[in-house]
């Protein structure tokens, strides 16, 4: 009994710790956000707000952060869309129904998972630069830009998701066929038991693909800098954080930046996701362990 007793208070005393240095560089950043450069200079171990004020926040948005958060949370509204409907109907297909060549046609999608995006980023950019009739291209991609600074460029790649269609037909493999049959005696269509019987079953792992594709979406900024940094007004949030920063920090000596708008440009990026990961949180980790009954 005293070892037990022992051996918790070193679990909690860990834990406890461990939560601490892991909050610390976020309660540092909140707190600096809402300081003028002044009081933070005057900070010793972490910025406590004495008078908060929203003036950083003010400099960020003013700077055109505000549309590049318009324009990514377009693109996460329609990955999110997208991604979820796609991975609910298609692996549907690839669980329940038979057809000739569905396992190679399923290995074929898994198989983009063992490419790094790396690797795809030249093709890319060859494939969108030279897309027929845009951009000033004739119909053989040629004499323009193509899709390269252009609206489509931002919403044309990733529409299919193999990690979210594999994650879900994971999880169709475990529900029991006889909801599906119950449903198909009392008259349903495949598009109602899709979507009123196995999507509130798949509720988790629904809700865990939902998080990774927003955290995805939102701090995704390779391809946006590829593709579209030539365009100022189709700037997403991480590619505009970025630039803040730069631009900031070209200012002058340490002593002359602006610390408190960086700090607010930085928890302006980092608290959309922060905030879904809490709201979702028992259904991300239900997700992917795994849901349902087993027949």
């Amino acid at each position: 009994m005293k070892r037990a007793a022992i051996g918790r208070v070193f679990s909690y005393a860990y834990l406890i710790g461990s939560s601490l240095l892991l909050t610390y560089p976020l309660l540092f950043m909140l707190g600096g956000s809402l300081i003028t450069l002044d009081q933070y200079y005057r900070t010793r171990f972490i910025p406590i707000p004495v008078r908060p004020t929203l003036h950083a926040y003010e400099v960020v948005l003013s700077s055109g952060l505000e549309q590049a958060i318009q324009i990514t949370m377009l693109r996460v509204a329609w990955y999110l869309g997208l991604t979820l409907l796609v991975s609910l109907f298609g692996g549907y297909v690839f669980s329940r129904l038979c057809f000739p060549g569905k396992s190679f046609l399923f290995m074929f999608f898994l198989s983009g998972l063992a490419i790094p995006g790396i690797l795809m980023s030249l093709p890319i950019y060859v494939m969108l630069a030279r897309w027929p009739l845009a951009g000033g291209n004739n119909l053989l991609g040629q004499g323009g830009h193509g899709l390269v600074n252009q609206w489509p460029s931002l919403f044309i790649l990733g529409m299919v998701d193999a990690f979210g269609m594999f994650l879900v037909k994971q999880n169709y493999d475990m529900l029991p066929i006889e909801y599906e049959e119950a449903a198909l005696m009392d008259g349903a269509s495949l598009v109602t038991i899709i979507l009123r019987i196995y999507a509130p079953l798949l509720k988790p792992v629904l809700a865990a693909l939902a998080v990774i594709t927003f955290v995805g979406i939102w701090n995704d900024y390779f391809f946006p800098f590829l593709l579209v940094s030539g365009n100022p007004a189709l700037t997403p949030v991480a590619l505009a954080v970025q630039r803040l920063i730069n631009s900031m920090a070209s200012w002058g000596s340490v002593a002359m930046t602006p610390l408190p708008s960086l700090f607010a440009g930085a928890t302006l990026m980092s608290a959309p996701p922060i905030i879904l990961y809490l709201l979702l949180q028992r259904y991300f980790v239900q997700g992917l362990v795994g849901v349902g009954l087993k027949g």
